[in-house]
């Protein structure tokens, strides 16, 4: 996630069945709610403060993400950093997309991620990309630097779980240069990385050097309807429109139990 949040909270973590999640009195926003699927397990709330990542146990907790297959990702979170340090509910409806069967179904020999380039960007915790390296993809996740420790963290948690896609991780700042991501990628994924409005311009340019013609954006974000939230989208949209083409994915076609009607899915490409 880029930048850095002007706000710090005291958390505290708390169990909900087989499910944990972050609260605070101190967060209000509708979009760090606590997001319940149809399963019943409960997402994560978004926390922040200031980051300092450290690789000892006692600062994380684990969020279990089941795969269909019935393999599981652990994904460690900080207790205390900005909003890059948990799972947010978008990349967990995004991690789950990947997977539907209009991109892996074993069944019927289906596999769209194998051997596919993918960057993620914002990627926090890593979860979207580890979902994706775990189904057949050669990923590289991305952030800033103060988040490539968690993320290193969290590949090392899981690499047992990918045996015949990759994962590495490597620092970028949106807006900044792109040549060690190119060729362009066959998916750029991001998971609620519009959020900030001065981080707005500088990922959409971001989105411009990385896609080719061929480049397919997958872009999963909660719709924020409080405080500037909805100037952001907006702003985001207007300067998107000008070099691509947006396609909303029907909740039919994402997760039947990991979606939600306020977190959109959007396939973009360049024109």
């Amino acid at each position: 996630m880029q930048p850095k949040p002007v706000f710090s909270v005291d958390c505290a973590v708390e169990e909900f069945g087989d499910a944990q999640c972050i609260t605070s009195g101190s967060i209000q926003r509708a979009s760090e709610r606590l997001l319940t699927f149809q399963t019943g397990s409960a997402l994560l709330v978004p926390v922040a403060a200031n980051m300092e990542a450290d690789a000892e146990e006692s600062h994380y907790f684990v969020r279990d993400i089941e795969k269909n297959d019935g393999c599981t990702l652990k994904v460690k979170q900080c207790y205390l950093g900005d909003v890059g340090c948990v799972v947010w509910d978008a990349a967990i409806v995004l991690a789950k997309y990947l997977e539907t069967k209009q991109f892996y179904d074993p069944s019927s020999g289906v596999n769209v991620w194998a051997g596919r380039s993918v960057v993620e960007l914002g990627a926090g915790t890593g979860v979207v990309g580890l979902m994706a390296a775990t189904l057949g993809a050669q990923v590289t996740v991305t952030d800033l630097e103060d988040l490539q420790t968690l993320l290193r963290v969290n590949i090392q948690e899981n690499q047992a779980l990918i045996t015949s896609g990759s994962i590495t991780v490597k620092v970028l700042k949106w807006g900044e240069d792109v040549s060690a991501f190119l060729p362009p990628p066959h998916y750029v994924l991001m998971a609620d990385c519009i959020y900030y409005e001065q981080s707005v311009v500088p990922l959409v340019e971001s989105l411009k050097l990385l896609a080719g013609p061929e480049t397919c954006i997958i872009c999963c974000y909660e719709q924020r309807t409080e405080g500037i939230n909805p100037k952001v989208e907006r702003k985001f949209f207007e300067l998107l429109q000008q070099n691509f083409s947006c396609e909303e994915i029907p909740s039919d076609k994402q997760d039947p139990e990991f979606s939600s009607p306020d977190i959109r899915i959007l396939h973009i490409r360049k024109v």
